[in-house]
């Protein structure tokens, strides 16, 4: 009988191919969107690390129980839980580091890496490529350095040589021995280059230094809450054995997915399923009242069924089936839909650091998902005009063909009500595009408070050990400075300790001659470490009092300069030229700052995040005041500046041969870096509802044209008994008119709320901007009339006569 049923459905679809042509473009672009979407989704938050059996792969964080935060893991704590945990297979660590690689016959390289315990591979159950994993005792103090190299760096840097297993290398001052090399791909735990057995020093053994992340397999048949109910006993236990230091420090599991995808791009990549969602939903809209449309024309069809003894519940089932099928056809160009937005959404963020893991690629939990859909798409779509059909008896539904009948009336109020859902569906998508495209457009239009052009930047990482205090690193960034500034081309040079737009060091300070407030009240500032010469590398100069010079962070000269930001804060009524300020104590710095004198007032150069409609309040403090291992190089160029970086390189290691410069761009390259987000997101965004606006345009006009075509004898009356054209027009007008007000009234209010789950997309504006939903409105609305004034107009230019004979 189904089978009956399928070769019919068949036969009904290929009857009518324009019908069948326009309904699954339709559902393929709902059913491919999702499908696209959901494999951005399965790749970032539910496929999980690519080795064996993933889902039992947990990493392990400390938890402050009287704050709620979360961190890292303190050495001595990871060694109790290790030992005593049953729920466990096996635990392991890693600390990520930056290691600066260098070797004969080839330069200086900056390699992203981890430090593991000598278990972390085989508690995975990776292999290696070449060579062999690390030996249980080469964690402990006392063992011979020992390196493992990913492929990647492999290749770069030896040219995929396999007689590299064996030699000996020189990282960060350390003389390591290679010996392995991994397969290509595996970066863990978050995109390294090199692994080395994690040694603990004096430092890490401490309790309340908490570094570390340990992560760990679970044992056969244990389960997560089993796990964390085991974890937070043990650190109960260790709460009271060392209260000092575990007094409120709790334990927490997390996936690996959770732990690096989290947060806001969990929040954006759900959001992204979501109005994809909302598109499947308005395309099903469309079909369905394409089908109600389509009723009409198989009224007699029906009846003879009827009549020939089929029931509601085959009626039902045969309707069904067809808009399975169609469904199904849908699905089909979904698919290849989906190939082509998955390709071009890699291609956008394949520069963005995201995890070695995440691989945009379709697999069984897509087509799963994608069977599904279509599975749910056709019943969606299909169940309400299917039961409309089958609803009334024998002469009602031959009566459908006459004048029209309570069953057409009830066809064109479900009708209405699926338009109505479109309308206001389409609106909360259009707001969501809207306040995208207006955070992307405030953003290229924001004032950076400096010039970008011609910034080239490069950091730079001194190792300890060789640089072990500040005037050894003072020694170094002074002679490499008086090279760069040397260079032909090099209009000016500068290191800051960060890049604009790249956050600083929060910190609280104390003002002089002010009442010292307590810590959550206390003033807060970003202070960025700055040698002299870091504002006119930026065009950037000062408003009031004057620039740092090289006296400036020497003893007797500890100053600051300050950005307007500042001032407006916590200097509105009184010049803050000569105050003094000081850097309270926080984190490992016990004692406050000396007091710090202002010495200018600088422009607000955006600092922290572009998302802030404010600046941040900027103090620049001399490196010679506050030097540090890590800085960050920027140069001005006479010309282009992607020209000087073979040049500066070498000036760098005529300073240190051994010494790496790494994220070599310019700063507008910076820039597009940080722009990514809403551009990608706010581009998809934007595809998403313009393809909902022309869906439910499509629908009204559709649903407003059949009335039409339905009224056509009372037309034909009205126009019989002197009727004008403005009369008719506004008779079909106000159905569409009323459909788009209740639309407006529905969508504005969902619009509010959703729009919030954008929060860590939008930027310069409120996620409630009313000038967003106030365009987004009459967008939608003048849309929306155009599609009903063209059935309107068709109203109006009818021949009585002919409408008269339509009856």
């Amino acid at each position: 009988m189904l089978a009956k049923d399928f070769r019919y459905g068949f036969r009904m679809l290929v009857k009518d191919p324009w019908f069948t042509l326009v309904a699954s473009l339709a559902l393929g672009l709902g059913i491919g969107l999702n499908t696209t979407v959901f494999t951005f989704v399965n790749a970032v938050l539910i496929r999980g690390l690519p080795y064996d059996r993933p889902e039992e792969i947990f990493v392990l964080n400390s938890r402050d129980t009287a704050t709620g935060d979360e961190s890292a893991v303190s050495y001595p704590d990871f060694v109790d839980w290790r030992a005593q945990t049953k729920t466990f297979s096996g635990l392991g660590a890693f600390q990520p580091a930056t290691m600066n690689l260098s070797d004969s016959g080839h330069p200086p390289e900056r390699a992203s890496g981890v430090f593991v315990t000598a278990n972390t591979f085989s508690l995975l159950g990776q292999p290696l490529l070449l060579g062999r994993d690390f030996a249980p005792t080469e964690d402990q103090k006392n063992a011979t350095p020992v390196v493992i190299l990913s492929h990647g760096l492999w290749k770069s840097r030896y040219g995929s040589d396999p007689t590299v297993v064996g030699r000996s290398v020189k990282i960060n001052e350390t003389s390591c021995t290679i010996i392995g090399v991994m397969p290509e791909g595996m970066r863990f735990p978050m995109n390294a280059d090199l692994w080395r057995p994690l040694v603990p020093d004096a430092n890490l053994e401490k309790r309340d230094s908490r570094q570390l992340s340990p992560f760990g397999r679970l044992a056969s048949g244990v389960t997560r809450t089993a796990a964390q109910t085991e974890l937070s006993g043990i650190a109960a236990q260790l709460r009271e054995e060392y209260p000092d230091t575990n007094k409120t420090i709790d334990a927490r599991l997390e996936t690996f997915n959770e732990r690096f995808n989290g947060g806001p791009i969990r929040a954006v990549f759900l959001t992204l399923l979501g109005a994809v969602g909302f598109v499947l939903l308005i395309a099903c809209a469309n079909v369905a009242n394409l089908l109600l449309a389509r009723s009409a024309t198989r009224a007699r069809e029906v009846a003879v069924r009827i009549a020939l003894g089929a029931g509601r519940l085959q009626i039902v089932r045969q309707l069904l089936i067809e808009s399975t099928l169609l469904a199904c056809l849908g699905g089909l160009l979904g698919l290849g839909l989906a190939y082509v937005g998955v390709g071009l959404f890699d291609a956008a963020v394949a520069n963005v650091g995201k995890p070695y893991w995440i691989k945009f690629t379709m697999d069984w939990r897509v087509f799963g998902f994608m069977a599904l859909v279509c599975l749910a798409t056709g019943i969606i779509f299909g169940l309400a005009p299917a039961l409309q059909v089958s609803r009334t008896n024998v002469n009602e539904i031959i009566k459908e063909g006459g004048r029209g009948t309570s069953a057409s009336g009830r066809s064109r109020r479900l009708a209405s009500a699926m338009v109505v859902a479109e309308l206001a569906l389409t609106l909360v998508l259009l707001v969501g595009a809207g306040l995208m495209v207006r955070s992307f457009l405030k953003l290229y239009a924001l004032n950076l408070g400096f010039e970008t052009n011609r910034l080239l930047t490069m950091s730079t990482v001194l190792a300890v050990q060789k640089y072990p205090g500040p005037d050894r690193q003072r020694q170094f960034f002074d002679a490499m400075l008086q090279r760069v500034r040397a260079l032909p081309g090099a209009n000016a040079a500068a290191i800051a300790s960060s890049l604009p737009l790249n956050g600083g060091n929060g910190r609280t300070i104390d003002i002089e001659g002010r009442p010292t407030p307590d810590e959550k009240q206390a003033p807060r500032v970003s202070v960025v470490t700055v040698s002299p010469g870091y504002f006119d590398v930026l065009g950037a100069k000062p408003r009031a009092g004057r620039d740092l010079t090289d006296v400036d962070g020497t003893p007797g000269s500890e100053v600051v300069v300050v950005n307007e930001r500042f001032v407006a804060k916590y200097f509105e009524r009184e010049d803050p030229l000569g105050h003094r300020v000081r850097l309270t104590a926080s984190g490992r710095e016990n004692t406050p700052s000396a007091w710090l004198t202002i010495v200018g007032i600088v422009p607000n150069i955006r600092q922290g995040n572009p998302q802030a409609i404010e600046a941040d309040a900027v103090m620049y403090q001399p490196y010679r005041q506050r030097p540090s291992a890590s800085m960050n190089l920027m140069i001005r160029a006479a010309g282009d500046p992607s020209a000087l970086t073979t040049s500066i390189r070498q000036a760098v290691q005529a300073v240190d041969p051994d010494q790496p410069v790494f994220n070599v761009r310019t700063l507008d390259e910076l820039l597009a870096q940080s722009r990514w987000p809403y551009r990608v997101f706010g581009s998809m965004f934007t595809i998403f509802a313009i393809i909902a606006l022309v869906l439910s345009a499509v629908g009204i006009y559709a649903v407003t044209a059949y009335s039409v075509t339905q009224r056509t004898a009372e037309i034909g009356v009205r126009m019989a008994l002197g009727a004008q054209p403005t009369q008719l027009s506004w008779l079909i007008l106000k159905q569409g008119l009323w459909q788009l007000g209740l639309g407006l009234t529905l969508g504005l209010a969902a619009a509010w709320p959703a729009s919030k789950a954008l929060q860590s997309l939008v930027a310069q504006i409120s996620t409630t901007d009313p000038v967003t939903f106030s365009v987004i409105a009459v967008v939608l609305t003048v849309v929306m009339l155009i599609a009903c004034i063209i059935p309107a107009r068709r109203a109006m230019r009818l021949d009585p006569l002919a409408a008269l004979r339509a009856e």
